[in-house]
């Protein structure tokens, strides 16, 4: 007896996806299944049997319309994608968000409520790019990732104005550039039209398809790396500088970086570009996971897992800001009480112009009895004692360091 072909359903309607933002959303499904296997979302201007071709399916029979929903449904089948220039446009849309919620989840494991943008309201044209929540409470910020799959610096905003504000003004100053930054993955790396819908249904509930899975290294990229000019890389001496080429080649002697303020050898020298620093949290989510949860150290996969999460914290150290305050925070924390037992509330401390906090204060005891000081980005902590405000204590600690510095 032959094997009956498995049957896939699908339903199509256009719906409202965000505050005024519509898109032609079809969902796949196959028989005796409640949950989806396969999602395609693009703009709702496109015929429905256009729209799955591109992705790998075609109709069994014209679409039916269901007047209550408001949506069309029918039997499909898997085909070739359709290999014409509209198609491939609207998985390039496709590919796009799938990168950008990728990118964003991976900076940040909290991001939820992902937001379209377009460009001053031109619904002709596909999302810029997206805003994203991260955390929540009282606590929660707003981010967002471009189309191209840059993430916005640092941890986000206070609204989703400001967001949406500042990826517009990103988008703007990227199309003045006379050399517009790349994109972060090239899309052509990403999974072909007909595992598309699949990897979106993923990224939409959620989930994160390994960014390893969409790219395939070349050799030249597994040996010695020729930076280009742009690129952020860490140099033999811990300090993250943009390239601004390849030395000439000179006979028995290695290859050379040059990068503002001199050369560095090539093969010391790591590539600190945003999907490198990506790819390194990946890594060092994976291995901090398996150091966390399968604690044996006589197992050699384990002391390898906890190798990988060393040797990337420390890369993260140099190339990422993020990374780098929150650890020299654990570790002034840390400081702080070592003196202070019940020390808490840290909050930083700029110089003018910088990025990068110089310090904490920190609270000790609570109420009427409260009293704070200072801990150093150094993990010191500083010697000028406890105050009865967080303002005299900063106070102290800048006049006790201008002192220092004469």
């Amino acid at each position: 007896m032959t094997q009956a072909t498995t049957r896939h359903f699908v339903t199509a309607a256009i719906v409202q996806a965000a505050p005024g933002f519509r898109e032609l959303r079809i969902s796949i499904r196959e028989q005796g299944q409640a949950d989806d296997v396969a999602l395609i979302a693009v703009r709702p201007m496109h015929d429905t049997a256009d729209v799955l071709a591109a992705f790998g399916w075609r109709l069994v029979r014209p679409l039916e319309y269901v007047a209550g929903p408001n949506e069309e449904r029918g039997r499909v089948e898997p085909c070739t994608p359709a290999a014409t220039s509209a198609a491939e446009c609207m998985r390039n849309a496709v590919r796009r968000e799938i990168r950008a919620r990728t990118l964003a989840r991976l900076a940040h494991p909290t991001a939820r409520h992902f937001h379209p943008v377009l460009l001053n309201g031109d619904h002709s044209r596909d999302p810029i790019g997206w805003t994203f929540r991260v955390g929540q409470g009282g606590d929660r910020t707003y981010a967002w990732v471009t189309a191209a799959g840059h993430i916005c610096p640092g941890a986000g905003v206070p609204s989703v104005v400001d967001a949406k504000r500042n990826l517009r003004h990103e988008y703007m100053a990227a199309m003045l550039e006379e050399h517009p930054p790349a994109d972060a993955l090239p899309l052509d790396q990403f999974h072909p039209g007909d595992v598309l819908a699949r990897t979106l249904l993923i990224v939409r509930n959620g989930g994160t398809p390994d960014l390893a899975e969409h790219q395939a290294p070349t050799d030249e990229e597994q040996q010695v790396p020729a930076f280009k000019r742009g690129d952020k890389v860490v140099c033999a001496d811990g300090v993250t500088r943009t390239v601004e080429g390849m030395a000439s080649a000179v006979s028995g002697e290695p290859a050379r970086v040059v990068v503002e303020g001199g050369e560095w050898i090539a093969e010391n020298c790591q590539r600190a570009n945003r999907e490198d620093v990506l790819d390194a949290h990946r890594r060092c989510n994976a291995a901090a996971t398996r150091v966390r949860t399968e604690l044996d150290p006589s197992n050699p996969e384990w002391r390898a897992a906890l190798d990988e999460l060393t040797g990337t914290l420390a890369f993260l150290r140099q190339a990422d800001p993020i990374v780098r305050v929150a650890l020299d925070e654990d570790d002034a924390r840390a400081a702080a009480q070592c003196v202070h037992p019940d020390a808490c509330g840290f909050q930083p401390l700029y110089n003018p112009g910088e990025d990068e906090p110089v310090a904490w204060t920190f609270r000790v005891s609570h109420g009427a009895a409260s009293r704070y000081g200072v801990v150093t980005r150094n993990a010191e902590v500083s010697p000028i004692g406890l105050y009865e405000y967080p303002t005299t204590a900063e106070r102290a600690y800048r006049q006790h360091e201008s002192a220092l510095t004469r």
